[in-house]
């Protein structure tokens, strides 16, 4: 949706308005990267505008491999850039899949967060939700299935971070109208809309249960490894690359393709994560107290070594 043409940053139509997690990304990619090596290539970030002629032209993918903005890579497209980037493993074989283009070709450098996991004690008063992407991830499914966690357990509270205008469109929002109404009704649930991401990490620092009824397929997750990181149980299904993004440090469930049957099924184990947390009031800090959740491979550190080295390779350096 942009480029980092020698260090500097190219804004397109798509990206100029849009705080979002590329745009996340591309500035974390700035801020560590070795500057003698972005100054000597072009970094295309998922959405290709103009190739050019005086330095190596890589593609950092993010999107789906269907997505039409990549059909430059049909037909041998892919050999315009020296080098492929993907934020997951699950995305790049999409794409070899579909494209033909060789593994040789491609490096998968995964999604970097500044969040530390400090695991700590929590208050447990009440059990407290969070949901912090957009809405058309799920969204519409999770607001029904708190309303019946609600009639079923008094002590829980929804905290809602949703809104398209992260992106800078705001007319998305319309279709969710609704949506947004009925939380903001609920005595139990708080809608925030979009705030700075450091807002967000101040509640994931508070929050327990990240309840995910995930409907779009994900190429990694930043919200699902912040959750993580932040000592929070995430619920989410086995659908895209968020199996590979939660590193066997969430609880996940079969996804299914009817929205009343996945609804159902995510909510029986969000109930069953609530019935065993207010039964054993040790079961959560047992959960997440573990190696698991440092998601070692999504620090800033692991971000900065693979990118340097996946650069000085294209570069021959």
């Amino acid at each position: 949706m942009s480029v980092i043409y020698r260090g500097e940053v190219i804004e397109t139509e798509l990206s100029k308005n849009s705080n979002g997690g590329t745009e996340m990304m591309r500035q974390r990619l700035l801020d560590n990267a070795n500057p003698d090596y972005l100054k000597d290539v072009a970094i295309h970030l998922s959405r290709t505008r103009e190739m050019y002629e005086d330095v190596p032209n890589i593609l950092w993918c993010h999107d789906l491999a269907e997505d039409p903005e990549n059909r430059i890579l049909a037909d041998g497209g892919w050999q315009k850039f020296d080098r492929i980037i993907f934020v997951s493993a699950w995305q790049r074989d999409q794409f070899i899949l579909r494209y033909g283009i060789p593994y040789s070709h491609c490096a998968v450098i995964c999604n970097a967060v500044e969040k530390e996991y400090k695991p700590r004690e929590k208050e447990q008063d009440k059990i407290r939700f969070i949901y912090h992407t957009t809405p058309h991830r799920g969204l519409e499914l999770l607001v029904p299935i708190f309303e019946a966690l609600c009639t079923e357990f008094d002590n829980l509270h929804l905290d809602v971070y949703s809104s398209f205008s992260i992106y800078g469109w705001e007319s998305r929002d319309e279709p969710y109208k609704d949506t947004f109404a009925a939380i903001e009704a609920h005595p139990n649930m708080t809608y925030h809309g979009a705030v700075p991401n450091e807002e967000v990490l101040e509640a994931l620092d508070k929050a327990h249960v990240f309840l995910y009824p995930n409907v779009w397929r994900e190429t990694s997750c930043i919200a699902l490894i912040e959750a993580i990181k932040s000592q929070v149980i995430c619920i989410h299904p086995n659908y895209g690359a968020l199996p590979e993004t939660s590193a066997n440090a969430t609880i996940t469930y079969d996804f299914k393709d009817n929205l009343n049957d996945h609804a159902n099924y995510a909510y029986s184990v969000a109930k069953q994560l609530v019935q065993v947390m207010n039964n054993d009031p040790n079961y959560f800090n047992g959960f997440t107290y573990s190696d698991r959740f440092n998601l070692a491979r999504n620090s800033i550190q692991s971000f900065k070594t693979m990118w340097d080295a996946t650069l000085a390779n294209v570069l021959n350096r």
